[in-house]
C-alpha cells in the first residue's frame, strides 16, 4: 500500500510556501513614498527630504498661483495684497526665489493666530528675537508666469501692500538647473540636476541671529545651525 504525506505535513508545507510567498512580495514591494510632511513644492518642482538630503520627486509644472493675479506693465509685474504667513505684521524679502518673513507679533490683547492654513509656509521662532517674533519661509511664492527664473521680486509697503517682480533674465534662484558649470546660488546644493535647498528651519533674519554662521534662506548654516 503507498501512502501520501499526512495531512500534518501538508498544512505545514502550504504554510511555509505562504510566507515564502510573503517575503517575496515584501522584498519587490516599491519603497514607501516619504512622509507628506517631507516634501514641499521648490518653484514649480516637487522636493523631498530624506536623510541623504533633498531630491526631486516630482516633474516640473506650472506653479499654481495662491494669491492675487499681477498686473503688469512692460518689465514690471504688481501683486496688491500678496500671501502672508497670516494676519500679523510682517516684514518680508526675497532671496534666489525664496520669500522670507519676519514677524509676525500681535498687539497687545490680540490673541495668537493659528499656524499658517497653507502648507506652502515652514516657520519657527525668531533666535534672539522679541517674544512672538517668528521666521517663515516659503519656497515656492506666487511669480507673474509661474516661475521663478527671470525674475526679481520684493515686497513694498509704501501704500498698498505689494509684491513687485522686474524681469531679470540674468537673476539666478532656486531650481534652477546646475551643474559643474552652473553651481548653484548660495543655501542651494545641486541635487538631480537642480538648485534645491535643505529642508527648512527658520530660525533667522540675519546673519547675526546665527552665532558663528550665517543666515540663508531663514535657516542657520554652518556653526550657527
Amino acid at each position: 500500500m503507498t501512502c501520501g504525506p499526512s495531512r500534518a505535513l501538508q498544512a505545514r508545507a502550504l504554510a511555509a510556501t505562504a510566507i515564502l510567498s510573503l517575503s517575496g512580495a515584501a522584498a519587490c514591494r516599491a519603497p514607501a513614498a516619504p512622509a507628506a510632511g517631507d516634501c514641499a513644492a521648490v518653484e514649480t518642482l516637487r522636493v523631498c527630504w530624506e536623510r541623504a538630503g533633498p531630491h526631486v520627486a516630482g516633474s516640473p509644472a506650472v506653479a499654481r498661483r495662491r494669491g492675487p493675479a499681477f498686473a503688469c506693465e512692460g518689465s514690471r509685474c504688481a501683486q496688491r495684497h500678496p500671501r502672508m504667513p497670516d494676519d500679523g505684521e510682517w516684514q518680508c524679502a526675497d532671496s534666489a526665489g525664496a520669500t522670507i518673513c519676519m514677524g509676525g507679533e500681535r498687539p497687545a490683547g490680540v490673541p495668537p493666530s493659528p499656524p499658517p492654513a497653507d502648507a506652502g509656509w515652514f516657520c519657527g521662532a525668531r533666535r534672539g528675537g522679541p517674544a512672538g517674533a517668528r521666521v517663515c519661509v516659503d519656497l515656492s511664492p506666487d511669480f507673474p508666469d509661474g516661475h521663478a527664473h527671470g525674475w526679481r521680486c520684493r515686497t513694498l509697503y509704501d501704500g498698498p501692500t505689494r509684491r513687485v517682480c522686474d524681469r531679470a533674465p540674468d537673476a539666478h534662484t532656486l531650481a534652477d538647473p546646475c551643474d559643474a558649470a552652473r553651481p548653484c546660488v548660495d543655501g542651494g546644493r545641486c541635487a538631480d540636476g537642480r538648485c534645491l535647498p535643505d529642508r527648512p528651519a527658520p530660525a533667522c533674519w540675519l546673519d547675526g541671529d546665527c552665532p558663528g554662521g550665517r543666515c540663508r534662506f531663514g535657516s542657520c548654516v554652518g556653526g550657527g545651525a
